[in-house]
């Protein structure tokens, strides 16, 4: 079974995070995907995710492919550059609630009639408040940790230690290591979601097999 699986994503770092855990998820159906934002030699940002689901090229990719996945990291909303038609006010919130946050955010640029049409089609990866966090559990494995900022220099010692490198300049083939190592299982990224709710809400509450299989479940 082939599933066209297009994926938004803040960078290629992110994008390659999200493209293994699909992999691990969807065993035995050949899964192609597009990176629809950013392309191939193009930078990102958490300013181009919004804009692009705004745009008819966002609505424009559901004529050729079976599912998209939105991931943005939540961090940026502490910054006091962001433009008032983006703004979500997350002070105090729970990571449940930030992530729901940004999910109504989303649906509101994307447009709800046009969300509503599709939303089967559509997979929400709401990082709290930096996909790296989902890294902590894979290197901090005796430890209940569930924290979620300040992950990547959390991860400095650890990464320096059992992979001879630091991820602060978002080098792709160091995120290739960390994927290939941890996110190519099922079953660890399910125990690492057990300590990351965002990560949790990625793979449960949307659902993802079950969306993603629909037109697979034989294959499971």
């Amino acid at each position: 079974m082939e599933l066209n699986i297009g994926i938004i994503g803040e960078g290629v770092t992110d994008q390659l995070v999200i493209e293994y855990i699909l992999n691990a998820f969807l065993k035995g159906s050949e899964v192609l995907t597009t990176y629809l934002q950013p392309k191939e030699n193009e930078s990102g940002n958490w300013d181009k995710v919004f804009k692009y689901c705004e745009s008819d090229e966002f609505k424009q990719a559901f004529s050729t492919l079976d599912y998209v996945v939105i991931q943005i990291d939540t961090d940026f909303m502490a910054s006091g550059d962001v433009p008032a038609k983006y703004q979500i006010n997350i002070q105090g919130l729970s990571v449940e609630e930030i992530v729901y946050s940004f999910q109504a955010k989303l649906v509101e640029l994307i447009g709800k009639n046009f969300f509503d049409a599709y939303a089967n089609q559509i997979i929400f990866a709401i990082a709290v408040s930096e996909i790296e966090c989902w890294f902590l559990p894979a290197y901090f494995p005796n430890q209940k940790t569930t924290k979620t900022e300040k992950c990547i220099k959390t991860l400095k010692q650890p990464l320096k230690q059992k992979e001879g490198f630091y991820i602060d300049e978002k080098k792709l083939e160091y995120y290739e290591t960390i994927a290939k190592k941890h996110f190519k299982k099922k079953k660890d990224i399910e125990k690492y979601a057990e300590q990351n709710e965002s990560l949790k809400i990625l793979l449960d509450e949307t659902k993802l097999i079950e969306k993603l299989c629909e037109r697979c479940k034989n294959l499971f």
